[in-house]
């Protein structure tokens, strides 16, 4: 409980200290798990930050905190989006009762079909080796892939699959922390 109230300070304070700009807010889902993201978009142009928490009912929490620079090769179209960057990641994994974080290096796209504006392809890979992880957590990875539907001009639905695996110093052999298909929703405003 302290680490969801610790995590939820943190979500907030990242979005009263960053100033006005583009926001996004994502929820997403699965069987056994639950996602709650915010980005915002920072000066200068091609910056955004942002925060998330991935509850899972079986596997703990992971808290993370992002910044990407973010390029749009066709500006004013968003045809192709391409953002490297990284991710400051706590981790608190309940089957092993281990805890620690990770630094991931990654980067993510989004690309809008160009007949069929309204539908697009996203995705994400991030890696943090041990030399970036500490405490319990020895590596980290992610990786993410999804398809998104435009329902209303600043709303987007989405199907995809995700899989993050975690590497321990001393609680065993690595291990998936969460491994399956999600359905999600984001706003910008």
């Amino acid at each position: 409980m302290m680490m969801r109230n610790a995590t939820l300070g943190v979500l907030i304070g990242v979005a009263l200290t960053l100033p006005a700009a583009a926001d996004t807010l994502d929820l997403n889902v699965s069987g056994d798990a639950a996602q709650l993201g915010y980005t915002r978009v920072l000066p200068p142009e091609g910056l955004e930050a942002g925060a998330a928490v991935l509850h899972h009912m079986d596997n703990g929490d992971i808290a993370e905190a992002n910044l990407h620079l973010v390029d749009r090769p066709q500006p004013g179209r968003d045809a192709l989006v391409l953002g490297v960057g990284g991710k400051a990641t706590f981790i608190s994994e309940d089957p092993r009762d281990a805890t620690g974080g990770a630094l991931a290096l990654g980067a993510k796209l989004r690309w809008t079909l160009p007949n069929y504006n309204r539908a697009a392809v996203a995705g994400g890979l991030y890696f943090a080796p041990s030399a970036t992880s500490v405490s319990d957590i020895d590596g980290y990875q992610e990786y993410a892939l999804r398809g998104e539907f435009q329902v209303l001009e600043d709303a987007n639905v989405y199907l995809g699959y995700r899989n993050i695996e975690l590497g321990y110093d001393d609680a065993g052999p690595d291990r998936d922390f969460d491994d399956g298909v999600f359905a999600g929703l984001n706003l910008q405003f």
